[in-house]
């Protein structure tokens, strides 16, 4: 079901006009977050305070988790940063070709509450609400953000989850991290 954008995820999508204008002494991070780079491409992170960005151990994919340092909940709120660079040809599928597969398996998996489409210069941009109510131990909402390089072939696949009633509370806290997204359009 696709939509007009809601006024609140604006600049979730607004982000991809921003693309190319790097984080550091010209973009102050705002109070309660500081901003982390990606050790093997040009990107940054607003990483809130309390939390962690980890980069995970794969050989394709470049992987990150960003999550709380402490929580006491079933499933804490995290947000999975995939990157996967040249995946036309590593896979044989185009990234928009990896972003309709994304898409189709996630109604599989889940209820898809909205999706929204954008477009930015070399970027173009998929994202969507889902409710999991199957997921064990606790039924999980997602906001997922899929960015793809046009001219490059990367993609850029953001996840972030949490336990449903605890979703406007997390969306605040990592609401700002969507928005201020930096990446380098020649990546």
């Amino acid at each position: 079901m696709t939509q007009s954008l809601p006024a609140r995820c604006l600049p979730v999508l607004f982000l991809l006009s921003l693309i190319g204008s790097f984080a550091g002494a010209n973009d102050l991070a705002p109070p309660g977050y500081s901003w982390q780079a990606c050790k093997s491409i040009e990107c940054y992170f607003l990483v809130p305070d309390g939390w962690q960005l980890k980069q995970l151990d794969n050989a394709k994919v470049l992987k990150y988790q960003l999550m709380p340092d402490q929580h006491n909940r079933k499933v804490p709120p995290q947000i999975r940063i995939n990157i996967l660079t040249n995946m036309e040809g590593q896979t044989g599928l185009s990234a928009e070709r990896h972003t309709e597969l994304f898409m189709q398996e996630l109604g599989r998996n889940g209820k898809v509450l909205d999706i929204w489409n954008h477009k930015s210069g070399v970027l173009r941009s998929t994202a969507a609400t889902s409710l999991h109510v199957e997921r064990v131990p606790a039924a999980l909402r997602k906001f997922n953000l899929l960015i793809r390089n046009t001219q490059t072939g990367t993609l850029y696949v953001f996840t972030f989850e949490t336990q449903s009633e605890y979703w406007d509370k997390d969306w605040g806290v990592v609401e700002a991290i969507f928005t201020r997204l930096r990446l380098d359009e020649g990546v």
